[in-house]
């Protein structure tokens, strides 16, 4: 017995030298070593006592997330440039004397003068102080700073929080970082490469945006690190207009452990102060979708759409595309599609499940007033009735138009003008190369300004004349916001409330550039560049819009939208042509998947509509080859399985009592295949339920509803 009793003691005294000392969650204790902890919600934080940076995190099944040496550690860090030297830091890490107060509440961290990075001798003082406190939802930890410069310098940036340690606590592989739009393996992806030749942009760093859906990742301002088995989810109570944060992160190649710095871009001038605002930091465990259960709530708060969804786009498996030309109306072989070719598109959409066609190359775009349709594909009237009539069929046609580039005719009328070789958007099946050649400059044009009042009034009339005619929905190129009013935001005001008079049904789509959460209020879906593969957290939290995927001849990739919710841009080529010019009928298996998606979205549509969509988070570990994505809804779980490898069974494991809880431990488990047909019932007696070499062949789709017994 004394044996084992010596032995226990030796372990434990090694993991204290590898580790520092135990911690206790629920104590607060001025630890030996050096650190004072407090719990904050099950978020056990530990603070170096000298520096005030925090050194270790530690939480539940994720175990410790963050552990840094004191002279590595951090909290909080901003830019000092002097003459002297411009890369000076001011950083919790090089102050001492911090002072420290601490409950199972709050905690409070204050510096009197931040240190420097460098010895040298600077005059005043930069103060600062950072706030922890317990938030009464019981999961999170709201994280706040406020600096006051007292120093004749400017302090030129933020980063804060700035959390540096932290570890690959469910291993290198498992460990992942979940934007709104991005999914990336950081202790994998970040490592210095043997051939990385520059040290300053190695693949060591990385900076992440948040802002549009076209070209930021982020897309918004959530973030979650972690795996299966948890993680946290972070974000700042900001929204719309409010200053910006970029999220950065380094691998350390001295400690292997990342950095993830929250940056404002600020200046602080002297004898000024600064305020971050909070942060909310909400450990948890189980996959993102834990985590983002408060920035879903907090979020729909700030959400002010003026319409919802119209029926059509809100349970639609998707939409077709179709280029009605190539913009040469001289050339006899120029149109591909006519007006008159509208109702059979219209026919052919709604037998695969799409309501909605986008009308492109309709008329000459970058003009203003609206110019008349081009008179090769018909006239006006051809097109109004045309129209009319895919209505009555039962899919909806909007027009795309192009107004925010100004051709040199409209450009001067804005004041504006339009410079050779520059904006140019020429393109052509024949051109060499297709886009843009030096030759050709049809097409060249100027950016407007969307706040210009006669800018507006061209695009309100033109609009207007399109909604009397009626023609009430539209699907705008480059929708381009910005905060000076009025902007392209109170002018989609004015012609949607013409539209909605017109046709309560009636929809307004593009391409959302700029700020999402705002442009999320006014569009109904997106017409995006991009297949946004990573999408799942921005499509559990925003309702709408519906973010479509472009979709030229892949079934794989309509049962992938079809299982996440997105909405799909169908849009076939025949071969060397333009995207959107060929029947569906000539795709047989996007024809296929189309009918079956849509088949299988009718069926269960109350889960893609009103239920919670929380991804691959119900699996209790990867499933490799299997695209899963999970639903909540009305005390029951839809599971939509998707065979991705190339063997036909699939293996998962999934964690049903940590999403929906049985209080009996047991389900009632009903499959489903691909035509939607039930293949048996049975009762699972497990809380993890797996499926082992299960039968799909590769490419298909298999459903499971799963009800909890009580």
């Amino acid at each position: 017995m004394m044996a084992v009793y010596l032995r226990i003691v030796c372990v434990v005294s090694i993991l204290t030298q590898l580790y520092g000392p135990p911690v206790l969650a629920g104590n607060i204790t001025d630890e030996p070593s050096g650190c004072v902890t407090a719990t904050l919600n099950n978020l056990l934080i530990s603070i170096d006592k000298e520096t005030g940076s925090i050194v270790r995190l530690d939480y539940g099944t994720p175990g410790r997330i963050l552990e840094s040496a004191p002279q590595n550690a951090s909290i909080l860090d901003v830019a000092y440039p002097i003459r002297e030297f411009e890369p000076l830091r001011l950083a919790s890490r090089y102050s001492s004397g911090a002072r420290i107060t601490a409950t199972n509440e709050k905690i409070e961290i204050s510096w009197e003068k931040l240190g420097a990075s460098r010895a040298f001798d600077l005059p005043g003082k930069v103060s600062a102080k950072v706030r922890m406190q317990a938030a009464d939802d019981g999961r999170t930890v709201i994280l706040s700073c406020e600096i006051e410069n007292q120093s004749p310098y400017p302090v030129r940036q933020v980063l804060f929080p700035d959390l540096t340690g932290i570890l690959p606590f469910a291993g290198e592989d498992e460990t992942e970082f979940r934007g709104a739009g991005l999914r990336m393996k950081p202790f994998q992806e970040l490592r210095t490469s043997d051939l990385d030749r520059f040290y300053a942009t190695n693949a060591s760093f990385k900076v992440l945006e948040t802002g549009d859906l076209n070209d930021t990742k982020m897309i918004v301002r959530w973030l979650d690190l972690g795996s299966l088995r948890g993680g946290f989810s972070l974000f700042p109570q900001r929204w719309g207009w409010d200053p910006r944060t970029r999220v950065m992160m380094h691998l350390s190649d001295t400690t292997g452990r990342l950095r993830l710095m929250n940056e404002h871009s600020v200046t602080i001038e002297s004898n000024s102060q600064w305020n971050s605002g909070e942060f909310w930091l909400t450990p948890h465990e189980n996959g993102w979708a834990k985590g983002i259960e408060i920035y879903r709530e907090w979020a729909r708060k700030q959400m002010k759409r003026e319409y919802s969804l119209p029926k059509h786009i809100r349970d639609g498996l998707g939409f077709r595309s179709i280029w009605m030309c190539q913009n040469q109306p001289n050339d006899p072989q120029d149109a591909i599609w006519k007006f008159l070719d509208l109702p059979a598109l219209a026919r052919e959409a709604k037998e695969h499940g799409l309501n909605e066609i986008v009308m492109w190359i309709w008329h000459k775009s970058f003009v203003l007033p609206f110019p008349p349709p081009y008179a090769h594909l018909g006239s006006e009237e051809d097109m109004v009735k045309a129209i009319q009539e895919c209505k009555s069929i039962g899919v909806n046609v909007a027009p795309f138009v192009s107004v925010l580039q100004t051709e040199k005719q409209t450009a001067e009328r804005y004041g504006l003008h339009v410079k050779e070789g520059s904006g140019n958007w020429t393109y052509h099946t024949e051109l060499i190369p297709r886009f843009n050649p030096r030759y050709a400059s049809g097409f060249t044009c100027a950016q407007a300004d969307t706040t210009n009042q006669q800018w507006q009034e061209d695009v309100y009339k033109s609009c207007e004349r399109l909604i009397r005619l009626g023609i009430p929905s539209l699907c705008w190129d480059q929708y381009w916001s910005v905060p000076d009013i009025p902007n392209l935001n109170t002018l989609t005001s004015k012609i949607r409330q013409l539209a909605k008079a017109q046709d309560a049904e009636s929809t307004f789509g593009g391409e959302e550039l700029r700020n999402f959460e705002i442009n999320s209020n006014y569009l109904d879906y997106t017409w995006n560049w991009g297949h946004h593969e990573d999408i799942q957290p921005l499509v559990s939290v925003f309702q709408a819009p519906r973010i479509n995927v472009n979709i030229n001849n892949s079934p794989l990739a309509v049962k992938q939208c079809f299982a996440d919710n997105l909405y799909v841009n169908v849009w076939p080529l025949k071969p060397d042509s333009p995207n959107g010019s060929d029947w569906i009928a000539n795709h047989e298996g996007l024809s296929a998947a189309l009918k079956a998606c849509a088949k299988l979205r009718a069926q269960f549509l109350p889960y893609f509509t009103e239920g919670t969509f929380i991804s691959d988070c119900i699996l209790s570990k990867p499933s490799p080859n299997t695209h899963i994505s999970a639903y909540i809804h009305n005390g029951q779980i839809l599971i939509i399985t998707i065979n991705t490898g190339e063997t036909d069974t699939i293996s998962i494991s999934c964690d049903l009592q940590a999403w929906l809880p049985s209080s009996t431990g047991r389900y009632v488990l009903n499959p489903y295949n691909a035509d939607g047909q039930l293949t048996g019932s049975e009762t699972i007696r497990d809380t993890i339920w797996k499926l082992d070499e299960y039968p799909l062949k590769s490419q298909d789709i298999a459903l499971f509803q799963l009800t909890p017994e009580q």
